[in-house]
């Protein structure tokens, strides 16, 4: 294989799939890059782990075709280090590969991999699928991500959970302490190869929505997800990212949700982060364990908010605008509850209680861009 490509060109397209390169130091195969020049002066790349991968295309001059893996990282310091301008790549037949500048003043001798030996990729192909601006994509999944369990043994708690219903979409994360719910209703365009309307339940890995959250811009131009039996394509410009779907079903998460709740009030949300901010200033896990400070909520006339740890204690009071309900007292774990808070939108929102062991519904103040809800689980108090 010899190929001569643009160095800008080639660096730009291979950070995004440094992305979705595995890191685990398992196989050097899946640290690798397939690198196939085909037909057409187009250079096909692929990184794979087994969960998910990308493929992308890029235009070069190609003097002899073929294929090879290439160690990702190596190859991505190796370009970005060269001279500006063209950049020709030779892999011989023994698999050593010459990296070389256009003059050739700079050069390098590595080893690659036979292409023969790289995972099998998965059938990229589904035939149900819709497109979304990527700036409304990127907001919905920003406001959920914090919810999506990390390494959780049930499944279903590592993943996002969409529903789509012909013009209606709903994301739901939930990781056992906090869930984050997203209601969207407008017009997606549908792209389903068999023109019917849109209705595909699917959970997406959380790992997945990190490295796609990487790809999608704050831009109106579109991006498209293609649901397949066990894949999930995510095209977004040149890149396809694809990825196992978590082969679970969902959590009822509308039991989970309180629908008569006993006490409700308005407050200003960005007052509210404020507190929790300053109650996170003095939280400190007992290194034992045995102590896990929380913030305390006292609801009568306003909210009064405390906070007692090792390192001290701090109060605030919040005015509120109080719609039903006796007072309460009822804990909750700072670092979750100020999750939610760090995703709200400024202004008002609503709280809303059953009881001191049930938790709070929280409801920021919607916006055209979707009908957010989230919910806290409380902790037990102490004193």
């Amino acid at each position: 294989m010899i190929a001569i490509f643009d160095k800008d060109k080639l660096l730009n397209t291979l950070i995004p799939i440094m992305y979705t390169v595995s890191g685990k130091n398992t196989s050097p195969l899946t640290e690798g890059i397939l690198i196939h020049c085909g037909d057409d002066n187009i250079c096909t790349l692929t990184s794979y782990d087994f969960e998910k991968g990308m493929r992308t295309q890029l235009e070069c001059e190609i003097i002899e075709r073929g294929k090879c893996v290439i160690n990702a990282n190596k190859l991505f310091q190796i370009v970005k280090t060269m001279p500006k301008g063209n950049i020709k790549i030779t892999v011989e037949s023994s698999f050593k590969t010459v990296i070389e500048s256009e003059n050739g003043f700079s050069h390098f001798d590595i080893k690659a991999l036979s292409a023969s030996e790289f995972p099998v990729l998965p059938e990229l192909r589904a035939e149900k699928g819709f497109k979304i601006p990527q700036y409304l994509f990127r907001k919905f999944v920003n406001r959920i991500l914090f919810a999506i369990g990390q390494n959780d043994s049930r499944p279903v708690f590592n993943g996002a959970y969409f529903e789509v219903r012909d013009k209606k979409m709903t994301i739901v994360s939930c990781d056992g302490n906090r869930l984050a719910h997203l209601e969207y209703e407008s017009e997606l365009e549908n792209t389903n190869n068999d023109k019917n309307p849109l209705y595909l339940l699917f959970i997406v890995p959380g790992k997945t929505l990190v490295e796609l959250m990487k790809l999608v811009k704050d831009t109106e131009e579109t991006m498209e997800i293609r649901v397949a039996n066990r894949q999930l394509l995510f095209i977004v410009g040149k890149y396809i990212l694809f990825s196992k779907k978590i082969e679970s079903a969902y959590i009822d998460y509308e039991r989970i949700l309180p629908k008569n709740t006993n006490i409700e009030f308005y407050l200003n949300a960005e007052e509210l982060r404020g507190a929790f901010e300053r109650s996170a200033l003095i939280i400190e896990d007992n290194l034992a364990g045995t102590l896990r400070p929380y913030v305390k909520f006292t609801i009568d006339e306003v909210l009064s908010i405390s906070t007692l740890s090792s390192n001290g204690n701090v109060y605030d009071e919040i005015e509120i605008e109080k719609l039903k309900g006796d007072d309460l007292v009822i804990a909750f774990n700072c670092k979750f509850f100020l999750d939610v808070l760090k995703v709200c939108d400024q202004g008002k929102m609503k709280l809303s209680f059953v009881n001191p062991l049930t938790g709070v519904l929280i409801e920021p103040q919607n916006t055209d861009e979707g009908k957010f809800t989230y919910f806290v689980m409380p902790m037990r108090m102490t004193h």
